[in-house]
């Protein structure tokens, strides 16, 4: 399963869906990844909005057995093809190649992603219509 940006700041955040993304996190069977590009916008966040937070998020993802995936062509090819098609930002775009490369669920809290075609795990009350 594909982790997005915006799993890791709902957590990090303590937002309204926080505890599902731990939950689901928790529960999955398979690999949680995360592409670096993903990681890199997490830590600019999470220094912007609470500087002394970035070195627990590091510790956290190295804890929580996510494996960091560096972008690879394919996957910049496939995030460029998306950014066309759906109105997803670059980081966004990112989350969606590797979970499109990888053929596995991606994990967000992000409605950007309501109308891509893979599948998508988005909490309750953020329907894919």
């Amino acid at each position: 399963m594909v982790v997005d940006t915006s799993a890791v700041l709902a957590i990090c955040f303590r937002e309204e869906h926080g505890e599902w993304v731990l939950e689901k996190m928790n529960q999955s069977e398979e690999r949680l990844l995360m592409s670096t590009v993903n990681y890199t916008e997490s830590l600019i966040l999470v220094a912007d909005k609470r500087p002394g937070a970035r070195p627990v998020l590091q510790e956290w993802i190295k804890e929580s057995g996510v494996l960091l995936v560096p972008p690879s062509s394919s996957q910049a090819e496939i995030a460029a093809a998306a950014r066309r098609k759906y109105p997803l930002n670059l980081g966004d775009c990112f989350a969606y190649a590797l979970a499109k490369e990888e053929n596995c669920p991606l994990l967000a809290v992000d409605r950007d992603f309501r109308a891509v075609d893979l599948k998508v795990l988005l909490p309750p009350g953020i329907s894919r219509q």
